[in-house]
């Protein structure tokens, strides 16, 4: 499992934005972690950890702070 706190992901820079505002701080090719905006926590957690599974799908769990 992959934690995070919150000062830690908002100091990272931001890779890239999606659609609903998450904004993109890990992109490792493997791993991808989303800083989720305050309107979609409710939703999506405080941020998302994205993981590639064998056969190259990325697989999504939400967390919380």
């Amino acid at each position: 499992m992959y934690t995070y706190t919150k000062s830690e992901l908002q100091r990272l820079d931001t890779i890239d934005q999606s659609w609903d505002g998450a904004e993109l701080k890990v992109d490792d090719g493997e791993i991808r972690v989303w800083l989720v905006p305050r309107e979609n926590r409710g939703y999506d957690g405080d941020y998302q950890v994205e993981t590639r599974n064998a056969t190259g799908k990325w697989i999504i769990k939400n967390y919380y702070f």
